[in-house]
């Protein structure tokens, strides 16, 4: 789950601020002459890297699907893939 801080942060890399409570307005900006964020932009942000989540999640269930289809057309069985491969399991 991607937090409103993860997504202050994704907005403004390498900037130091502390939240009080959970709203956007309630940022204070440590580092200097930030421009604030609006409550949109930081939900807009969560929804983005929600997606982009999701998106890396399914490509990375689909290069582990095709690497033990691909070890199983050269004749491993999943006992095999278990013991050699333990990071190709979803």
């Amino acid at each position: 789950m991607i937090t409103k801080g993860t997504a202050v942060d994704s907005l403004r890399p390498g900037i130091e601020w502390v939240m009080q409570g959970e709203e956007v307005a309630g940022i204070t900006w440590l580092t200097p002459d930030v421009e604030p964020l609006t409550e949109a932009e930081v939900a807009k942000e969560m929804k983005r890297l929600e997606a982009l989540a999701v998106t890396t999640e399914a490509n990375r269930l689909a290069t582990i699907t095709a690497a033990r289809d691909h070890a199983a057309s050269l004749g491993f069985t999943e006992a095999m893939l278990a013991v050699m491969y333990p990071n190709l399991t979803p």
